[in-house]
């Protein structure tokens, strides 16, 4: 069984790869049932992953504690911009160009006006969730990223064609918080 210091890393995952979906997705009033069930496979394998490195080591790697930053409320663009290049790392310039448009086109629409405060402190939230479990991710060692490639590609072929569709254009445009190499063994696991 995974440790409680292991079930925050779940949920930023679950929060990252939303949010990297959500990058390449056209608005939605609904969750998307093929990106909940990503999710939930994510979680799964992230969580099979930490219960494996739990047996092996006797205690789990205590995170790095993030820098102290600014309030949502008190940022300005060039806060978010940089905030923006130090959780998205894993994204192009292009992409994370996009995001930001994204963002400051929700927090300046006027119907929307109400909700600013709140968009903006769920999306600063998600991008420090973003960072840290790149970071985490970053950190396993190259056997570790290979065998979660293969457990990935595993689970990636009792998928329905569609939802196999999906997920490897998210991998091959980079949208999914994992380090490049781990991105890319994932994609090399998914060879024929």
């Amino acid at each position: 069984m995974a440790s409680t210091r292991t079930r925050p890393m779940l949920s930023r995952l679950g929060c990252a790869l939303l949010l990297g979906s959500v990058l390449h997705a056209a608005p939605a009033q609904a969750a998307d049932p093929l990106l909940m069930f990503v999710l939930g496979f994510a979680k799964n394998l992230i969580d099979s992953h930490l219960e494996a490195e739990a047996q092996k080591r006797p205690r789990a790697p205590v995170p790095v504690p993030l820098p102290l930053v600014k309030a949502p409320a008190s940022m300005d663009a060039s806060d978010l911009r940089a905030l923006v290049d130090e959780s998205f790392v894993y994204l192009s310039a292009a992409q994370r160009a996009e995001l930001l448009a994204g963002l400051d086109k929700a927090l300046s629409d006027p119907a929307n006006s109400a909700q600013r405060p709140a968009i903006l402190s769920q999306f600063v939230n998600v991008a420090r969730q973003v960072s840290f479990t790149h970071r985490q991710l970053d950190r396993l060692s190259a056997a570790d990223k290979r065998a979660l490639a293969e457990r990935f590609a595993a689970n990636y072929r009792t998928l329905a064609p569609e939802q196999q569709q999906q997920l490897l254009q998210q991998l091959r445009a980079r949208a999914l918080p994992v380090p490049t190499d781990l991105n890319d063994m994932m994609l090399l696991a998914l060879a024929p």
